[in-house]
């Protein structure tokens, strides 16, 4: 099934801009609704009190003309998509932007990796880290000034041998038109992963699979993307990723999908 609500955190950055783009094409294939999120930060010791003090009419005026400016890109991409924003107050904008994607029941929420400084390539900023942490609908990390895609069609999953969930190749069979099962693995292990992939495969028509050697597993991913010109990594993810599927995040130069 396509996509029907999809939220987009903003907090008037040009990153954030960066990946409206990317989700009214996805929204389009399936006449989602858009949600746009605003968190008005607050004080971690005073919640009730913004962290930049001014008055509502203010605040007001800005979420407006930001919402505004975002309904233009729909227009510009002559999409006839519902947009609404929500506004929140809380210390921490993570936090909130997972408690209101499971209130309006969210099915894809489409963030930018960008940090405070916009060092995308660096660091994942905080706010998409507490998001990635306890995901409570699939997450598309975009990374700021990468090459904007026109779909989702061609996907990697990278799948091991001691996985125990495959959410992420059961989102890409239903999302993607042609499908990577990719491992990495040493020489020593190559059959028991091409045993893997011929079984996981048998239940994805028409998928490619790949077995490649190396000693850095995310560098390998992230190549072999770039190599087949993949539109999206999607990854499996714990509650609590790990610092190597958070480094795919970093370096990836498409889209990545955590799920």
């Amino acid at each position: 099934m396509p996509f029907q609500r999809i939220l987009i955190p903003t907090d008037f950055s040009t990153a954030a801009e960066w990946v409206f783009d990317d989700a009214i094409r996805i929204a389009e294939s399936g006449d989602a609704e858009i949600v746009i999120l605003h968190v008005r930060r607050t004080r971690s010791s005073q919640p009730d009190e913004l962290r930049f003090p001014a008055d509502a009419s203010l605040y007001e005026y800005a979420e407006q003309q930001e919402l505004e400016r975002l309904r233009h890109h729909v227009r510009r991409a002559n999409a006839s998509l519902r947009t609404r924003m929500v506004v929140r107050q809380a210390p921490v904008p993570g936090d909130e932007i997972a408690r209101v994607a499971r209130e309006i029941e969210a099915d894809l929420i489409v963030i930018a990796t960008h940090g405070s400084h916009h060092v995308a390539h660096l660091f994942v900023g905080s706010t998409t880290m507490a998001v990635l942490k306890d995901p409570p609908a699939p997450v598309l990390a975009i990374r700021y000034g990468i090459r904007k895609r026109t779909s989702l069609s061609r996907v990697v999953v990278p799948v091991h041998s001691g996985q125990t969930s495959h959410r992420a190749l059961d989102l890409a069979r239903r999302k993607a038109k042609e499908i990577h099962l990719l491992t990495v693995c040493p020489e020593e292990d190559r059959a028991t992963a091409e045993a893997m992939l011929r079984s996981l495969a048998a239940g994805v028509p028409g998928a490619r699979t790949a077995i490649v050697h190396g000693k850095d597993p995310e560098q390998e991913i992230v190549r072999y993307a770039s190599k087949v010109d993949a539109d999206a990594i999607f990854l499996n993810s714990a509650a609590d990723p790990s610092e190597r599927k958070l480094d795919i995040v970093r370096h990836a130069t498409i889209p990545v999908m955590v799920v």
